[in-house]
């Protein structure tokens, strides 16, 4: 019998050896692919491009360039799809479609349509239509990092036109460090409502942090409807309506949260976890919980994603479910409400911002204990 035993125990050994080992195989390949469509997009820059897209990987600064506002106001590092020849743009997107998962690419082509649709028609709108002409942009916990505020229009220069501030070209790649299968490098891809920041560091490779947002978060394209950042409403809507009294309870904070807490400008900040544990909820709802965590961590490539989603599953029970604002709702419309998930390597949030509740949103996607790949270094 103990012969059995010992045979079988070594069995799952090896059978857990060659699971392990095909999915590092699967990572390391899939870092090759990227490297691969990163080293053919620097093939078609020209000199001077290379200079403006190349950073070091220890450029502090360049690291933060990142914003929720236009880039008419807040400049970006690197070059825009707009600064490309189409051979070039071609090679941008592909190099995205490498590194992104088909969601994730989907996601963030819908982000820059939306800034096609805020161009020509957010004028257009009226009151409460978000079509804010261009101006200095509104102060608060969504700011630039201070060392870039007022970087766009230095000396109070005039506003930029609507030319140089919204459009789904006005998007700007940078690279912190050489692509590499080997040593730690960071693809940057944004703009307005978009902010990317990707460490690959060998096989793994972490999203955070990252930005995305939306106005209008709800338009036409193609006789189609287009929701951005649809299922991040719908889903947590859904996990919502799913608590029961006492959950609720729990779940929806006394107080109202206005905007993004950890948004730009504000890394290393910390807050205190809050709301509903996970532990607390049944195992549909847990799920349902993964599911909403996963709109986000799906934005990278599968083998990032599916190494992302296996740490939140080993750390569900400690993660936490807050709700501020009206708890009412339909799917298919977005939500007016902001949440928040929260765990030891996680920060989620969704902010639906003042001047159009349903049709801009703002969300954050972070690891503090990994933001800029940070963890990935140390390992």
């Amino acid at each position: 019998m103990k012969i059995l035993l010992h045979s079988f125990a070594r069995i799952w050994v090896v059978a857990l050896v060659v699971v392990v080992g095909s999915l590092s195989a699967l990572a390391q390949s899939k870092t090759g692919e990227i490297v691969n469509a990163a080293d053919k997009f620097l093939a078609t820059l020209s000199t001077e491009q290379r200079q403006k897209v190349l950073y070091a990987f220890d450029d502090a600064q360049q690291r933060v360039r990142w914003s929720n506002f236009p880039t008419g106001f807040i400049p970006r590092g690197g070059i825009s799809l707009k600064q490309m020849s189409a051979p070039q743009r071609e090679a941008a997107m592909k190099l995205l479609a490498t590194v992104l998962s088909p969601m994730g690419l989907e996601k963030v082509n819908e982000i820059r349509q939306a800034d096609d649709d805020f161009k020509a028609n957010g004028s257009r709108r009226g009151p409460g239509g978000g079509g804010r002409p261009p101006g200095p942009p509104p102060g608060g916990q969504n700011g630039p990092p201070s060392q870039f505020a007022g970087a766009g229009r230095p000396g109070g220069g005039p506003s930029p036109s609507s030319e140089d501030m919204f459009g789904s070209d006005l998007y700007y790649i940078s690279f912190l460090g050489m692509p590499s299968m080997t040593n730690p490098w960071m693809l940057q891809f944004g703009g307005h409502h978009l902010a990317l920041n990707i460490t690959i560091a060998g096989s793994k490779g972490v999203l955070t942090p990252t930005l995305t947002g939306a106005q209008p978060a709800n338009f036409k394209l193609n006789g189609k409807t287009i929701r951005p950042l649809g299922r991040e409403s719908d889903k947590a809507l859904a996990l919502l309506q799913s608590l029961d009294a006492d959950q609720r309870k729990h779940a929806v904070l006394n107080y109202t949260v206005a905007d993004l807490v950890l948004g730009p400008g504000q890394d290393d900040k910390k807050i205190v976890p809050e709301g509903l544990k996970a532990s607390a909820m049944t195992a549909k709802q847990q799920a349902m919980l993964l599911d909403v965590i996963a709109e986000w961590a799906g934005i990278l490539n599968e083998s990032s994603a599916t190494a992302r989603m296996a740490e939140m599953k080993a750390e569900l029970n400690e993660m936490w479910f807050a709700w501020s604002g009206p708890t009412t709702g339909e799917a298919g419309s977005n939500i007016t409400a902001y949440y928040r998930i929260q765990g030891p390597h996680l920060v989620i949030e969704y902010a639906p911002q003042h001047d159009e509740p349903t049709n801009h949103v703002h969300t954050m996607y972070r690891d503090p204990t990994n933001d800029y790949g940070r963890g990935l270094i140390k390992q």
